[in-house]
């Protein structure tokens, strides 16, 4: 286990082992997947980032190395996290949206009249649709930057983070499976003036498929997020707020994008408060996780007596 605690090695077996696991287990339980949709994708981008990291490696460019490496186990990810997602949903518990609404209200939070009062303010809500889509940018971003910033091994912390945040997740979303806030309160999305309300909805048909149709086939190209219960997007706010606050120039820029993007998790993609605070909690479990797992353990140091001779 002592080569885990390389960082990179600890990325490279996260990506291998999600694939194993999670394929591994749709196999296992029957679940139908149409390998040709991605077979192909994620096949060249392998061939590609393992090209590249050796190339980087024989010509002892370590920055090269550590980009391809996490940009391309990023994208790798993509697949089993989006299949660990259907799976879980797919499990067909019931629906859980009537706990977290009353786990809202316990909060004191009321969202209908919490969304009214973010519509009514215009700068807020395009500031908050604005951070909502900034996700797949930063994700894909941030490593980069820290690389480019000498902090290789905070760049491979912060990919590892982000397999074992979605992928706990989606465990924790078996027990949990929602359609949301706007389809749970009935709630009149063409009422929005600023909310950008396109995600509000997007996602029930793939949600009801999986539950709901024998027949499902998953395919990755078609793949939506379907959770609700952890908000994803609420813990990847954290995840990247920590792994850029090493980097003194892009500490408070990103800290406030991502505060922005946790909250606009509620408004913007259907989500209660708890999934946001229940997101949050998970990343930090999974920040917490990779840097114990990957941390260096310093050798012993052997202290020998002295014999003086007689």
């Amino acid at each position: 286990m002592q080569i885990l605690r390389n960082p990179r090695h600890f990325l490279l077996a996260i990506t291998v082992f999600s694939y194993v696991s999670i394929y591994g287990l749709a196999l296992a339980v029957g679940f139908k997947i149409d390998v040709r949709d991605s077979l192909q994708s994620i096949i060249g981008i392998a061939l590609i980032t393992a090209s590249l990291s050796l190339l980087a490696s024989r010509l002892q460019m370590q920055a090269l190395r550590a980009v391809a490496e996490c940009v391309g186990c990023g994208l790798l990810l993509i697949a089993p996290i989006a299949l660990s997602t259907y799976l879980a949903i797919g499990t067909n518990l019931p629906l859980a949206d009537a706990q977290l609404a009353a786990w809202d209200r316990m909060l004191g939070i009321e969202w209908v009249t919490l969304m009214r009062w973010i519509d009514e303010r215009d700068l807020l809500s395009q500031f908050l649709n604005w951070a909502y889509r900034t996700f797949s940018y930063q994700l894909l971003l941030w490593p980069v930057v820290l690389i480019l910033c000498n902090r290789v091994e905070r760049a491979y912390q912060m990919v590892s983070a982000y397999a074992v945040l979605c992928l706990a997740s989606s465990a924790m979303s078996i027990l949990w499976p929602a359609v949301g806030t706007y389809t749970y309160y009935g709630f009149d999305a063409d009422s929005l003036a600023n909310i950008d309300r396109t995600y509000g909805y997007y996602f029930l048909d793939q949600f009801h498929a999986v539950r709901d149709n024998p027949n499902f086939v998953w395919r990755l190209a078609e793949s939506v997020g379907i959770l609700t219960f952890p908000s994803v997007h609420a813990g990847v706010a954290v995840l990247c707020a920590w792994a850029m606050w090493e980097v003194r120039f892009f500490r408070y820029p990103v800290l406030m994008i991502n505060i922005g993007m946790a909250i606009s998790a509620v408004p913007d993609a259907n989500h209660y408060v708890v999934d946001v605070i229940m997101g949050c909690c998970v990343a930090l479990y999974a920040v917490a996780f990779v840097v114990m797992m990957t941390r260096r353990r310093s050798a012993p140091v052997l202290h020998y007596a002295r014999i003086d001779a007689r």
